[in-house]
């Protein structure tokens, strides 16, 4: 009777433990699988359609902008310019975050189309036309001849990485897989899923290829901050 007793009590204790640990056995399986499919599917995302020819001079011609010495400061802007301007996503109504309520609203600037937010790194930036030197000390910029905002294909957006803690796209390199960046354009919000992080040489436009099927979105910034030699790109893909 006793060896009976024992018996059951250890198969009591085995059954417990296996009721308790089944929660984190399912957890960890519902993981692998999505991990990989994840996996699969990012792998997927192949950029194989080669970038026309006007996004490859705009892209190529950044690494001169970038290269240039010390940071950007409101002495490089022309007078009126704001360094740190925000859209409003429904009016399109530019404003400037240091200026004095007193002060008389400026001009709506047509050169802004829009705002880039990445609340990670605590980013809001005015979103312009053309990788030019002025509008890259301005905010950030759509390179020319990328696809539309929105649209299957690849948008790419490059920034400064101002050497200030937080400045334009200083902080990109904490940007990790799985964060959201929103994109405020058309009186719309779009808002993209970071996949994939990386570093690449100057002359790569393959980071700005495209495919015929996903929105893609191509965030680029110099790498390091000083003396870039590299470029930081940050591929994410537009949520349904």
């Amino acid at each position: 009777m006793t060896k009976k007793r024992k018996w059951l009590s250890t198969l009591l204790i085995v059954l417990g433990i296996g009721i308790a640990s089944f929660p984190i056995a399912d957890k960890l399986y519902a993981q692998y699988w999505q991990n990989r499919l994840l996996e699969a599917y990012e792998a997927s995302l192949e950029l194989e359609i080669v970038a026309p020819e006007l996004v490859e001079s705009d892209y190529l011609a950044l690494q001169a902008i970038y290269e240039q010495d010390g940071d950007i400061v409101p002495s490089d802007l022309e007078e009126g310019d704001p360094l740190v301007e925000s859209t409003d996503s429904t009016e399109g109504i530019t404003n400037t975050s240091t200026e004095a309520t007193t002060e008389k609203p400026k001009t709506v600037d047509k050169s802004v189309i829009g705002k880039i937010k990445i609340s990670k790194i605590d980013l809001t930036m005015p979103l312009l036309m053309g990788a030019t030197e002025r509008n890259l000390n301005r905010g950030a910029a759509v390179i020319s001849g990328t696809s539309p905002i929105g649209e299957i294909g690849n948008v790419g957006i490059a920034g400064h990485r101002g050497r200030s803690y937080g400045v334009f796209f200083n902080r990109l390199n904490e940007i990790e897989v799985g964060d959201i960046i929103e994109v405020t354009a058309n009186k719309k919000i779009y808002k993209y899923t970071v996949y994939e992080t990386l570093i690449v040489e100057p002359t790569d436009i393959s980071v700005l290829y495209r495919n015929d099927e996903d929105k893609i979105l191509t965030l680029v910034t110099c790498e390091p901050v000083k003396n870039p030699t590299h470029r930081l790109i940050v591929h994410a893909l537009q949520n349904p």
